[in-house]
Protein backbone atom coordinates (compact mmCIF):
# COMPACT_ATOMS: atom_id res chain seq x y z
CA UNK A 1 0.00 0.00 0.00
CA UNK A 2 1.42 3.24 -1.25
CA UNK A 3 2.46 5.50 2.40
CA UNK A 4 0.60 8.56 3.00
CA UNK A 5 2.74 11.70 4.53
CA UNK A 6 0.45 13.54 6.78
CA UNK A 7 1.55 17.32 7.42
CA UNK A 8 2.95 18.74 10.49
CA UNK A 9 0.21 21.12 10.69
CA UNK A 10 -1.64 17.64 11.77
CA UNK A 11 0.16 15.80 14.05
CA UNK A 12 2.87 16.77 16.69
CA UNK A 13 5.91 14.68 16.77
CA UNK A 14 7.97 13.60 13.85
CA UNK A 15 6.37 10.57 13.54
CA UNK A 16 3.15 12.05 13.08
CA UNK A 17 4.72 14.26 10.69
CA UNK A 18 5.82 11.61 8.55
CA UNK A 19 3.30 9.06 9.54
CA UNK A 20 3.16 6.03 6.54
CA UNK A 21 -0.57 4.87 6.65
CA UNK A 22 0.09 1.07 5.53
CA UNK A 23 -1.41 -2.25 6.19
CA UNK A 24 2.03 -3.04 8.25
CA UNK A 25 1.97 -0.34 10.69
CA UNK A 26 3.78 -1.28 14.20
CA UNK A 27 1.33 -0.93 17.13
CA UNK A 28 3.32 1.25 18.84
CA UNK A 29 2.94 3.65 16.13
CA UNK A 30 -0.91 3.66 16.53
CA UNK A 31 -0.87 5.38 19.92
CA UNK A 32 -4.58 7.29 19.75
CA UNK A 33 -2.57 10.87 21.42
CA UNK A 34 0.08 10.53 18.39
CA UNK A 35 -3.27 10.37 15.36
CA UNK A 36 -5.29 12.66 17.30
CA UNK A 37 -5.49 15.15 14.47
CA UNK A 38 -5.70 12.93 12.11
CA UNK A 39 -9.67 14.19 11.27
CA UNK A 40 -9.06 17.36 10.54
CA UNK A 41 -11.18 18.59 7.44
CA UNK A 42 -9.50 19.84 4.24
CA UNK A 43 -10.56 22.88 4.89
CA UNK A 44 -8.95 23.08 8.04
CA UNK A 45 -5.39 21.66 6.33
CA UNK A 46 -6.15 24.56 3.73
CA UNK A 47 -6.55 27.20 6.36
CA UNK A 48 -3.71 26.58 8.19
CA UNK A 49 -1.35 26.42 5.08
CA UNK A 50 -2.20 29.17 3.99
CA UNK A 51 -1.66 31.03 7.60
CA UNK A 52 2.16 29.90 7.16
CA UNK A 53 4.45 31.93 6.19
CA UNK A 54 7.61 31.80 4.40
CA UNK A 55 10.88 31.71 5.90
CA UNK A 56 12.04 35.89 6.53
CA UNK A 57 15.16 37.91 7.16
CA UNK A 58 17.36 38.56 10.57
CA UNK A 59 14.88 40.50 12.31
CA UNK A 60 12.32 40.71 15.53
CA UNK A 61 9.65 38.37 14.74
CA UNK A 62 6.60 36.63 17.24
CA UNK A 63 6.78 33.22 16.99
CA UNK A 64 4.23 31.31 15.58
CA UNK A 65 5.16 28.14 13.80
CA UNK A 66 5.14 24.68 15.10
CA UNK A 67 8.71 23.95 17.11
CA UNK A 68 10.20 20.69 17.15
CA UNK A 69 13.92 21.35 18.12
CA UNK A 70 15.66 23.75 20.58
CA UNK A 71 19.13 24.23 21.71
CA UNK A 72 21.18 26.27 23.95
CA UNK A 73 24.86 27.50 24.59
CA UNK A 74 24.34 29.72 27.01
CA UNK A 75 21.21 30.80 29.66
CA UNK A 76 20.74 33.80 27.42
CA UNK A 77 21.66 32.66 23.78
CA UNK A 78 19.83 29.55 21.57
CA UNK A 79 18.23 28.83 18.82
CA UNK A 80 14.68 27.36 18.20
CA UNK A 81 13.64 25.22 14.48
CA UNK A 82 9.78 24.06 12.99
CA UNK A 83 7.75 24.40 10.58
CA UNK A 84 8.41 25.78 7.08
CA UNK A 85 11.76 26.18 7.49
CA UNK A 86 11.96 28.45 10.44
CA UNK A 87 14.78 28.90 12.22
CA UNK A 88 14.95 31.66 15.17
CA UNK A 89 17.28 32.95 17.77
CA UNK A 90 17.64 34.34 20.74
CA UNK A 91 20.41 36.39 22.92
CA UNK A 92 18.15 37.49 25.97
CA UNK A 93 16.81 33.88 26.91
CA UNK A 94 13.52 33.83 24.42
CA UNK A 95 12.62 36.99 26.05
CA UNK A 96 12.53 38.19 22.31
CA UNK A 97 13.70 36.12 19.05
CA UNK A 98 14.84 37.04 15.67
CA UNK A 99 14.19 34.75 12.49
CA UNK A 100 16.74 33.46 10.70
CA UNK A 101 16.84 32.58 6.33
CA UNK A 102 17.12 29.37 6.33
CA UNK A 103 15.97 29.47 2.25
CA UNK A 104 14.20 26.15 2.53
CA UNK A 105 10.49 25.43 3.39
CA UNK A 106 11.28 22.27 4.50
CA UNK A 107 10.20 20.97 8.43
CA UNK A 108 13.45 21.26 10.31
CA UNK A 109 13.38 18.91 13.29
CA UNK A 110 16.70 18.91 15.07
CA UNK A 111 19.16 21.70 15.89
CA UNK A 112 22.66 21.70 17.91
CA UNK A 113 25.71 24.07 18.02
CA UNK A 114 28.93 22.96 18.77
CA UNK A 115 29.75 26.57 20.16
CA UNK A 116 28.26 29.96 19.37
CA UNK A 117 29.55 30.04 16.11
CA UNK A 118 29.11 26.29 14.52
CA UNK A 119 25.88 24.72 14.13
CA UNK A 120 23.81 22.34 12.07
CA UNK A 121 19.62 22.40 11.48
CA UNK A 122 18.25 18.86 9.78
CA UNK A 123 15.21 18.09 8.89
CA UNK A 124 12.54 16.33 6.11
CA UNK A 125 14.19 14.53 3.20
CA UNK A 126 17.44 14.52 5.31
CA UNK A 127 18.11 18.19 4.34
CA UNK A 128 21.43 19.66 6.61
CA UNK A 129 21.75 22.96 6.84
CA UNK A 130 25.23 24.57 8.54
CA UNK A 131 26.32 27.69 9.89
CA UNK A 132 29.45 29.14 10.71
CA UNK A 133 28.59 32.59 12.12
CA UNK A 134 25.96 32.10 14.72
CA UNK A 135 23.02 31.50 11.81
CA UNK A 136 23.33 34.58 10.11
CA UNK A 137 24.07 32.51 7.06
CA UNK A 138 22.51 29.41 6.88
CA UNK A 139 24.04 26.82 3.75
CA UNK A 140 22.96 23.40 3.21
CA UNK A 141 25.01 20.79 3.07
CA UNK A 142 23.54 17.94 2.06
CA UNK A 143 19.81 16.03 0.78
CA UNK A 144 20.51 12.78 2.57
CA UNK A 145 17.22 11.18 1.01
CA UNK A 146 15.76 9.96 4.67
CA UNK A 147 14.34 12.24 6.84
CA UNK A 148 16.36 13.37 9.95
CA UNK A 149 15.13 14.47 12.91
CA UNK A 150 18.31 14.86 15.84
CA UNK A 151 21.25 16.32 15.20
CA UNK A 152 24.29 16.28 17.75
CA UNK A 153 27.15 18.95 17.54
CA UNK A 154 30.25 16.91 19.22
CA UNK A 155 32.84 19.40 17.89
CA UNK A 156 32.89 21.71 15.13
CA UNK A 157 33.99 19.22 12.86
CA UNK A 158 32.29 16.65 14.36
CA UNK A 159 28.16 15.67 14.25
CA UNK A 160 25.86 13.00 14.23
CA UNK A 161 22.34 12.62 12.50
CA UNK A 162 19.50 9.95 13.17
CA UNK A 163 16.36 9.48 11.66
CA UNK A 164 13.74 7.11 9.74
CA UNK A 165 14.24 4.28 8.27
CA UNK A 166 17.04 3.47 10.63
CA UNK A 167 19.32 6.44 9.54
CA UNK A 168 22.64 7.25 10.89
CA UNK A 169 25.08 9.44 9.07
CA UNK A 170 28.24 11.25 10.38
CA UNK A 171 30.45 14.13 9.39
CA UNK A 172 34.04 14.60 10.59
CA UNK A 173 35.12 17.41 8.13
CA UNK A 174 32.34 19.87 9.38
CA UNK A 175 29.83 18.81 6.86
CA UNK A 176 31.59 18.56 3.32
CA UNK A 177 31.49 14.61 3.48
CA UNK A 178 28.59 12.38 5.30
CA UNK A 179 29.04 8.58 5.82
CA UNK A 180 26.28 6.53 5.99
CA UNK A 181 25.87 4.29 9.12
CA UNK A 182 22.67 3.20 8.96
CA UNK A 183 21.46 1.12 11.49
CA UNK A 184 20.71 -2.28 9.75
CA UNK A 185 17.17 -3.04 11.02
CA UNK A 186 14.13 -0.82 9.66
CA UNK A 187 13.20 1.46 12.77
CA UNK A 188 12.89 5.04 13.23
CA UNK A 189 15.58 6.73 15.32
CA UNK A 190 14.46 9.86 17.28
CA UNK A 191 17.15 11.00 19.49
CA UNK A 192 21.07 10.61 20.97
CA UNK A 193 23.39 11.81 23.74
CA UNK A 194 27.12 12.08 23.92
CA UNK A 195 28.22 13.26 26.70
CA UNK A 196 31.44 12.71 25.48
CA UNK A 197 32.99 12.30 21.89
CA UNK A 198 33.40 8.65 22.96
CA UNK A 199 29.88 7.71 24.13
CA UNK A 200 26.64 7.80 22.53
CA UNK A 201 23.46 6.58 22.96
CA UNK A 202 20.43 6.33 19.86
CA UNK A 203 17.05 5.65 20.83
CA UNK A 204 13.79 4.76 18.80
CA UNK A 205 10.83 2.63 17.93
CA UNK A 206 9.90 -0.60 19.85
CA UNK A 207 12.39 -0.10 22.41
CA UNK A 208 15.48 0.18 20.17
CA UNK A 209 18.42 1.35 22.35
CA UNK A 210 22.09 1.53 20.53
CA UNK A 211 25.35 2.46 22.33
CA UNK A 212 28.83 3.35 21.47
CA UNK A 213 31.96 3.78 23.08
CA UNK A 214 34.33 3.84 20.76
CA UNK A 215 33.17 7.63 18.71
CA UNK A 216 30.92 5.56 16.42
CA UNK A 217 33.34 3.34 15.01
CA UNK A 218 30.78 -0.05 16.72
CA UNK A 219 27.47 0.09 17.66
CA UNK A 220 25.88 -2.42 19.90
CA UNK A 221 22.62 -3.03 20.55
CA UNK A 222 21.01 -2.99 24.25
CA UNK A 223 18.02 -4.56 25.60
CA UNK A 224 15.73 -1.62 27.32
CA UNK A 225 13.40 -4.37 28.94
CA UNK A 226 10.52 -2.67 27.17
CA UNK A 227 8.58 -2.92 23.28
CA UNK A 228 7.44 1.17 23.49
CA UNK A 229 8.92 3.51 21.18
CA UNK A 230 10.95 5.91 22.83
CA UNK A 231 11.62 9.79 21.91
CA UNK A 232 13.77 11.16 23.77
CA UNK A 233 17.32 10.09 25.58
CA UNK A 234 19.93 12.31 27.77
CA UNK A 235 23.26 11.28 29.48
CA UNK A 236 24.85 13.26 31.93
CA UNK A 237 28.05 10.92 32.20
CA UNK A 238 28.73 7.63 30.81
CA UNK A 239 27.03 5.50 32.89
CA UNK A 240 24.25 7.96 34.28
CA UNK A 241 20.80 8.08 31.99
CA UNK A 242 17.28 8.87 31.20
CA UNK A 243 15.19 8.34 27.98
CA UNK A 244 10.95 8.65 27.50
CA UNK A 245 8.40 7.73 25.22
CA UNK A 246 4.95 6.42 24.83
CA UNK A 247 2.70 6.34 27.22
CA UNK A 248 4.12 8.57 29.99
CA UNK A 249 7.39 6.54 30.17
CA UNK A 250 10.51 7.76 32.01
CA UNK A 251 13.65 5.21 32.34
CA UNK A 252 16.38 5.25 34.31
CA UNK A 253 19.87 3.63 33.65
CA UNK A 254 23.26 3.95 35.94
CA UNK A 255 25.03 1.42 34.31
CA UNK A 256 25.53 3.17 30.59
CA UNK A 257 22.25 1.39 29.64
CA UNK A 258 22.83 -2.25 30.27
CA UNK A 259 19.71 -2.29 32.39
CA UNK A 260 16.79 0.10 32.96
CA UNK A 261 14.63 1.06 35.85
CA UNK A 262 10.91 2.32 34.84
CA UNK A 263 10.25 5.46 36.71
CA UNK A 264 6.89 6.45 35.82
CA UNK A 265 4.29 5.61 32.50
CA UNK A 266 3.35 2.16 31.22
CA UNK A 267 5.59 0.29 29.29
CA UNK A 268 3.43 -2.61 29.00
CA UNK A 269 1.80 -3.29 25.59
CA UNK A 270 -2.32 -3.52 25.05
CA UNK A 271 -4.55 -2.78 22.90
CA UNK A 272 -6.16 0.50 21.85
CA UNK A 273 -9.39 -1.07 23.02
CA UNK A 274 -7.61 -1.32 26.14
CA UNK A 275 -6.42 1.83 27.37
CA UNK A 276 -9.08 4.21 28.82
CA UNK A 277 -9.26 8.09 28.33
CA UNK A 278 -8.45 8.69 32.07
CA UNK A 279 -4.55 6.50 31.52
CA UNK A 280 -4.06 8.51 28.09
CA UNK A 281 -4.50 11.59 29.69
CA UNK A 282 -2.31 10.67 33.09
CA UNK A 283 0.69 8.78 30.56
CA UNK A 284 0.66 10.89 27.43
CA UNK A 285 3.82 10.43 25.78
CA UNK A 286 6.86 12.20 25.98
CA UNK A 287 8.98 13.72 23.29
CA UNK A 288 12.47 14.97 24.79
CA UNK A 289 14.35 14.64 28.57
CA UNK A 290 17.35 16.36 30.15
CA UNK A 291 18.59 16.60 33.48
CA UNK A 292 21.30 19.25 34.54
CA UNK A 293 22.76 19.15 37.86
CA UNK A 294 20.11 18.57 40.28
CA UNK A 295 17.50 19.90 37.75
CA UNK A 296 15.48 17.32 34.76
CA UNK A 297 12.43 18.36 32.55
CA UNK A 298 10.42 16.00 30.29
CA UNK A 299 7.98 17.01 28.08
CA UNK A 300 5.52 15.71 25.73
CA UNK A 301 2.05 15.74 24.63
CA UNK A 302 -1.43 17.61 25.63
CA UNK A 303 0.68 20.29 27.25
CA UNK A 304 2.63 17.72 29.44
CA UNK A 305 5.65 19.11 31.79
CA UNK A 306 7.34 16.84 34.59
CA UNK A 307 10.11 18.58 36.87
CA UNK A 308 12.79 16.87 38.70
CA UNK A 309 14.31 18.82 41.40
CA UNK A 310 16.99 15.48 43.06
CA UNK A 311 18.85 15.10 39.69
CA UNK A 312 16.34 12.92 37.73
CA UNK A 313 15.58 10.24 40.66
CA UNK A 314 11.80 10.94 40.92
CA UNK A 315 9.44 13.40 38.76
CA UNK A 316 6.60 15.28 39.15
CA UNK A 317 4.13 17.17 36.56
CA UNK A 318 4.03 20.50 36.54
CA UNK A 319 0.58 22.60 36.66
CA UNK A 320 -0.08 24.36 33.60
CA UNK A 321 -2.17 26.47 31.89
CA UNK A 322 -4.82 25.23 30.37
CA UNK A 323 -4.82 26.15 27.06
CA UNK A 324 -1.05 24.39 26.62
CA UNK A 325 -2.83 21.23 26.74
CA UNK A 326 -4.68 22.39 23.85
CA UNK A 327 -1.16 21.23 21.65
CA UNK A 328 1.86 19.15 22.62
CA UNK A 329 5.33 20.26 23.72
CA UNK A 330 8.43 18.89 21.48
CA UNK A 331 11.57 19.79 22.82
CA UNK A 332 13.82 21.16 26.24
CA UNK A 333 17.23 22.60 26.55
CA UNK A 334 18.75 22.96 29.94
CA UNK A 335 22.43 25.01 30.56
CA UNK A 336 24.17 25.84 33.74
CA UNK A 337 21.89 27.29 36.94
CA UNK A 338 18.78 25.75 35.93
CA UNK A 339 18.21 27.94 32.73
CA UNK A 340 16.58 26.52 29.64
CA UNK A 341 13.78 26.56 27.25
CA UNK A 342 10.89 24.63 26.32
CA UNK A 343 8.73 24.87 22.72
CA UNK A 344 5.77 23.23 21.29
CA UNK A 345 2.82 23.61 18.95
CA UNK A 346 2.04 27.09 17.87
CA UNK A 347 5.39 28.68 18.50
CA UNK A 348 5.07 27.98 22.12
CA UNK A 349 8.29 29.44 23.70
CA UNK A 350 8.76 28.69 27.74
CA UNK A 351 11.88 29.85 29.80
CA UNK A 352 13.10 27.98 32.49
CA UNK A 353 14.42 29.38 35.48
CA UNK A 354 15.15 26.60 37.99
CA UNK A 355 11.41 24.72 38.84
CA UNK A 356 9.57 28.36 37.61
CA UNK A 357 8.08 28.53 33.97
CA UNK A 358 7.77 32.05 32.57
CA UNK A 359 5.92 32.34 29.06
CA UNK A 360 6.99 34.54 26.81
CA UNK A 361 5.95 38.11 26.31
CA UNK A 362 2.90 38.82 24.21
CA UNK A 363 2.01 35.16 24.61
Amino acid sequence: MTPVWLTDSLMPPYKAVLFHVSATVKQQSCNPVLVRYAGLSLVSLCFLLVAARAPGGNVAARVVDNLYGTTFVSPDEGWAVGAFGSIYHTTDGGKTWRQQQSKTLEQLFGVAFANREVGWVVGRTGIVLHTRDGGNTWKQQATLGKHLFHVAALDDKTAWAVGDWGAMVVTRDGGRTWQDRSFERDVILYAQSWPDPLHGWVVGETGVVLRTTDGGETWEELDAGIGKTLFGVHFTDTQRGWACGLDGLILRTNDGGKTWEVLRGNPEISGLEQVGVAEQLENASLYDIVVHGRTGVAVGDIGTIFFSSDGGKTWERKQVPGEWKLGWIRSVALVANGAGMIVGAGGLTVRIDGQRLILAEGR
